[in-house]
């Protein structure tokens, strides 16, 4: 049973439109599963011969329970019907369970971390796991730009998952206040996403600081040239050349090859790094202003991010 979405507990088959026998290709929708928010159609990640159904059409099943078993066409499956392959399973899923339930932390002074409580109606979108084997997705494309107003359903963004690429939809109402990935990102299941709530509600503070317990985070190419996410950006970049940059449109701040072969310590560095964040111009106005070099040049593309 999958988590098909960030509060669903359990599911309820709706319908199945695959029977035992039927041959199965990837893509092809197997069930309609009603959940605490919609009833939506659940595809296969996999292909095969659909040798089990293990909930029935109207019965309810907690997320991770045995929904089918796809495999070789006369297949013996009596070791997962046993119940030795479903203790196995629930072992290996019992931690998963409890780190899909992130929860949003903010930084305070001296680095501890705590709880933030989040503004009333707001809801963090977090990156969501469409397939049993997903470990990150993509945003391929947003359907929606930040001050849309969302109604349950709505379909927000396409996916792209290490199986195909899926449509996800909202299971809150309400006004997309930020997006957390731009498209062509990818970022690890239950990373930010994006967040939705009351329209006017501050949620730079929630943007800026939210972490998913255990990632340290990823490389990758921010793919377009743009300023949309000035106000709540904590990145840094250092490029090809060595060249530090508090921000895209800065003409750089030091040369970190260099200081490395000078013989800094990693403390040295690390201090350097603290005093250097600290100065971070505001946006990309101000920073681009203060260029001695004239205009901007780099894109996000041409320097990584």
């Amino acid at each position: 049973m999958p988590r098909l979405s960030d509060t669903m507990e359990e599911g309820t088959v709706a319908a199945w439109l695959k029977k035992v026998g039927d041959k199965i290709e990837e893509g092809d929708i197997l069930a309609e599963i009603e959940t605490d928010k919609a009833t939506m159609e659940f595809e296969s990640f996999n292909e095969g011969t659909l040798l089990h159904i293990g909930i029935q059409e109207g019965e309810t099943a907690k997320v991770d329970s045995l929904l089918a078993i796809i495999g070789e066409e006369g297949e013996d499956i009596s070791g997962y019907l046993n119940g030795s392959a479903s203790e196995a399973k629930a072992e290996q899923s019992a931690p998963e369970t409890t780190e899909e339930k992130t929860k949003e932390k903010a930084t305070k002074e001296g680095g501890s971390v705590s709880e933030v409580e989040l503004p009333e109606g707001v809801i963090v979108v977090t990156m969501p796991r469409l397939s049993d084997t997903m470990e990150e997705g993509t945003v391929a494309a947003w359907l929606k730009k930040v001050g849309d107003n969302i109604d349950e359903g709505d379909i927000l963004a396409e996916i792209e998952t290490d199986k195909a690429t899926m449509e996800f939809e909202s299971f809150q109402s309400g006004t997309l206040l930020h997006i957390g990935l731009q498209e062509g990102e990818s970022a690890k299941v239950d990373a930010l996403l994006a967040i939705i709530g009351p329209s006017g509600t501050d949620v730079s503070g929630i943007a800026k600081n939210f972490k998913v317990e255990g990632y340290k985070g990823n490389f990758g190419i921010i793919p377009a040239f743009t300023r949309t996410i000035c106000t709540d950006c904590n990145r840094i970049r250092i490029t090809a050349t060595g060249l530090f940059k508090n921000c895209l449109f800065d003409d750089g701040v030091f040369n970190l090859k260099e200081f490395i072969r000078q013989g800094a310590s990693d403390d040295d560095m690390k201090e350097l790094f603290i005093n250097t964040v600290q100065q971070k111009p505001k946006n990309g106005f101000i920073a681009e202003a203060n260029r001695a070099s004239g205009n901007v040049s780099e894109s996000m593309s041409t320097i990584g991010g």
